[in-house]
């Protein structure tokens, strides 16, 4: 007969593909924005950002959630082999479970990590160009009451 905590954390890693795969849906959704204007694109590009760290953040949590369980599942498997016992085929279920949970999150955190990476540089890309395109208007105005329009007030 197995014990009820180990019955009760196989009952909870049974329940980590669900939770992956919601997660995974939820990241799907997250597109990249799309504008015409320089502003547009920043605000886009913002709002992309926080939605990448709201997953990330999702996929961290469950990420240590799954190392405490995997940490717990190798204490019992150790206590289970000390004794001479035969591991059985349910503990052995469900550590691969935990370990392919594990390296399915990892995946996905360093997608959206590189995802953040390049969403930021794009934004402090844009950012700069808006500088510039700031300074290019003012230059052009200059210019523009140097020179006058051609009426006399």
């Amino acid at each position: 007969m197995m014990n009820p905590e180990v019955l009760l954390l196989q009952r909870k890693i049974a329940g980590y593909p669900e939770q992956i795969d919601k997660m995974q849906k939820r990241y799907s959704m997250v597109l990249a924005p799309k504008a015409a204007t320089i502003e547009s694109a920043i605000k886009g590009l913002n709002a992309y950002i926080i939605q990448l760290k709201v997953n990330d953040s999702s996929f961290t949590k469950v990420g240590a959630s799954i190392s405490e369980d995997l940490a717990r599942l190798e204490e019992v498997i150790s206590e289970e082999t000390a004794g001479g016992k035969e591991l059985s085929e349910s503990l052995r279920m469900s550590h691969v479970q935990l370990q392919h949970a594990s390296a399915t999150v990892e995946t996905y955190k360093n997608a959206i990590g590189a995802q953040l990476d390049s969403a930021r540089t794009a934004l402090d890309t844009l950012t700069l160009a808006q500088k510039h395109k700031k300074t290019l208007d003012v230059v052009n105005l200059l210019s523009m009451i140097e020179k006058g329009d051609g009426y006399k007030l």
